[in-house]
């Protein structure tokens, strides 16, 4: 199974690798950032319905920009890129954003193992111009 890094920040991320990762840092500034948070799990969302729907698909280079905006925004916040990849390449944080991602999903309708479902959500997503929605298209 692919990981939630590898759709959103961390592939962006790593094209502008230099510092070293980060070991012991606190990133509770970055779990309680509504903007970090948001887009994290809009990421998450939208690639959760990518993996799930063949008729949808991630938008890559809007992705590429979000994560960069992102990354800058992080940075503002006084984390190191190193940090900031840190935290991205967490698998405590990729699970956290999963398991909140996934249940989210099912709220709208989404059965695991049942691709139809992911489309429509997904589909509404992109019509309500949602971040998530925002990061898809139909093929």
């Amino acid at each position: 199974m692919m990981r939630i890094r590898t759709v959103f920040l961390a592939t962006a991320l790593t094209a502008l690798a230099g510092a070293g990762m980060a070991s012991a840092t606190d990133y509770d500034l970055l779990r309680k950032d509504a903007r970090m948070h948001n887009e994290l799990l809009g990421a998450s969302v939208a690639y959760l319905i990518d993996e799930n729907c063949d008729a949808l698909k991630l938008r890559k280079l809007r992705l590429l920009n979000k994560a960069f905006s992102l990354r800058k925004h992080a940075m503002s916040l006084g984390f190191s890129h190193g940090e900031v990849m840190a935290y991205v390449d967490s698998d405590i944080e990729q699970d956290r954003f999963r398991a909140i991602a996934e249940p989210l999903l099912a709220s709208k309708g989404v059965v695991a193992g049942q691709e139809e479902t992911y489309c429509t959500v997904g589909r509404a997503e992109i019509e309500k111009r949602s971040f998530a929605g925002s990061l898809l298209y139909e093929r």
